[in-house]
């Protein structure tokens, strides 16, 4: 009986050392897919992924989201958008979908691009009336897309939406959340109240959940930026804040962050430019016809904004600066840029570092829209394209 228990001992440690070393063998190899998976051009990724279902979990864990190009809204009556690669090889920078988002998102309706965050666009239909849009996170280099829970008012809850803002940062989770704002009406102050409202893709049959206390702000919400997390909003007003919110904050409510520098003080006349790249906060306030301007970027720690660049335009000749499209940071500091309208009908790409330039393409006027915060016009930011593999 002994000797009995001694081979089964024995043998079941021969088991588990089999399946230990099955088990290392196998987690090398993944690493070596790994690292000749991240040495693969993205099109080539895309179609490797349906080769087996281990392959897809390791390419769709990859961490390379990229910065290709942008989309321009070029039509205010059937939305479509133009996309610009930021390359000057334009036959290696062709995206991997037509240019018409409505190709593979089917919707009777039409639709419109909100916001573009780290490879994930979130979109709603365009043409529906806001009390029946849907709205979705959609990858455009996979072609993936997910349907989110209807927004509706419910047990007294407002059903005015002032805003719809994506928070997704790979490099932190492979979730994504989405932040909207309510209004609720004036408070005793007669200022406007608004309530957050949150949705998380890591929640297994997401709901929308109301976040935090009713709280009162002067910011445009339709026009925020997703750093470090957070959704930030400048204010509109000389008298108001900018704020963020942190939809993984236990706190749940706004904090106030610096203000941009506004070189006069003025914010009915200014066009700026406010986004993020690679996991930097950037600002530009400008006026056409300038010839140089700074660009702002806001500390870790949200200390301070401070200025990073400056932008010397006087020896671009020829050309009138007409809007910023986006602002660009490069892996290496070298490689970062400007993407610039300019008049005569040009986009350029502006070095930061060396102050070089170079035309990228010919656009149109109507296909850029310049943002002015007080106009109360819809207009709308150039939507950076990044590559990437990340599910939704």
């Amino acid at each position: 009986m002994i000797l009995t228990n001694t081979f089964s001992k024995t043998a079941d440690d021969e088991a588990t050392k089999a399946s230990s070393y099955v088990d290392d063998h196998l987690l090398q190899i993944d690493d070596l897919f790994r690292e000749i998976f991240l040495r693969l051009p993205f099109r080539s990724l895309v179609r490797m992924k349906s080769v087996c279902k281990n392959w897809n979990s390791i390419i769709s864990d990859l961490n390379v989201n990229s910065p290709a190009g942008l989309f321009f809204q070029y039509s205010d009556v059937n939305t479509c958008y133009a996309y610009v690669p930021f390359s000057l090889d334009k036959s290696k920078d062709v995206p991997p979908f037509v240019n018409q988002i409505n190709k593979y998102i089917k919707d009777s309706s039409g639709i419109r691009i909100l916001q573009s965050c780290n490879g994930l666009m979130l979109c709603h239909s365009d043409r529906a009336s806001k009390n029946h849009r849907k709205y979705c996170i959609c990858n455009p280099t996979t072609k993936e897309y997910s349907t989110l829970p209807r927004l509706v008012g419910r047990g007294g809850f407002s059903r005015t939406i002032r805003g719809l803002n994506l928070a997704f940062d790979p490099s932190k989770s492979p979730y994504y959340k989405v932040v909207c704002v309510r209004e609720l009406g004036l408070c005793r102050a007669k200022e406007h109240q608004y309530q957050f409202e949150v949705y998380s893709s890591e929640t297994d049959g997401g709901i929308w959940r109301k976040c935090g206390e009713p709280f009162t702000a002067q910011v445009n919400f339709k026009h925020g930026v997703c750093w470090n997390g957070a959704i930030h909003w400048i204010k509109t007003s000389v008298f108001g804040k900018s704020i963020y919110f942190n939809p993984y904050d236990e706190l749940m409510m706004p904090k106030v962050m610096p203000t941009p520098p506004v070189s006069d003080g003025h914010f009915s006349t200014r066009n700026y430019y406010f986004g993020e790249s690679h996991g930097h906060l950037h600002y530009i306030d400008v006026c056409r016809m300038v010839t140089g301007f700074k660009v702002y970027e806001m500390n870790k720690d949200y200390s301070e904004w401070f200025s990073k660049y400056r932008v010397d335009l006087s020896y671009v000749v020829g050309y009138d600066l007409f809007s910023i499209c986006t602002v660009v940071r490069g892996k290496k500091e070298k490689d970062s840029f400007l993407v610039l309208q300019v008049n005569p009908g040009k986009l350029i790409r502006y070095n930061l570092v060396c102050g070089t330039f170079e035309t990228i393409c010919e656009a149109s006027g109507s296909m850029v829209q310049v943002h002015h915060p007080f106009t109360g016009r819809e207009a709308e930011f150039p939507l950076q394209y990044i590559e990437s593999l990340s599910r939704v």
